[in-house]
């Protein structure tokens, strides 16, 4: 009788296991700049995380800090990954969700590039890259992995943080 109450039990741990990944906590990246000129904002997950990503884009203006010689000021534009720009006149803060759109892989997901790391124990990469021309990241599909990038263009500060990961 033991050993079958031990058996059932070894059973059902067996069982449960792979749902000790769903509880897992990960790490919530951020980053802040000022940027004059053109920075990419890239944001890499698992396709099993949910994640919200907050965006603050504010225009340099008068007592910024910043000065900058030889050229007019040029207003904050940002660019989302389906093409639409938003130009910045005033502080804002942009909210994106990111859905997860796959299962829980065993084993996890590992990828890495420029401006993105991503593995199990780092299931969303956030990075900032500056003076780089978005056109030249996007690659093909990564299998297991979404790549999501903001450009953001003209005389701004910046500040980009994931605010929730869920596995």
């Amino acid at each position: 009788m033991k050993i079958k109450g031990l058996l059932i039990l070894l059973l059902v741990l067996a069982l449960l296991l792979p749902l000790s990944s769903l509880f897992h906590t990960a790490s919530v990246p951020s980053a802040e700049s000022i940027g004059i000129g053109q920075n990419v904002i890239v944001v890499a997950k698992e396709d099993n995380v949910f994640a919200r990503v907050s965006i603050t884009v504010q225009p340099l203006v008068n007592g910024s800090g910043v000065i900058e010689y030889g050229g007019p000021f040029h207003p904050g534009v940002i660019t989302f990954q389906n093409g639409t720009s938003i130009t910045v006149t005033t502080p804002r803060t942009f909210l994106i969700t990111l859905p997860n759109t796959g299962l829980v892989v065993l084993g996890g997901t590992y990828a890495s590039g420029l401006g993105y790391d991503v593995s199990p124990s780092n299931p969303l990469s956030l990075q900032v890259l500056s003076d780089q021309n978005a056109t030249l990241l996007l690659g093909g599909p990564i299998p297991g992995i979404q790549v999501y990038e903001f450009t953001l263009t003209g005389d701004i500060q910046f500040s980009a943080q994931a605010l929730g990961v869920v596995l």
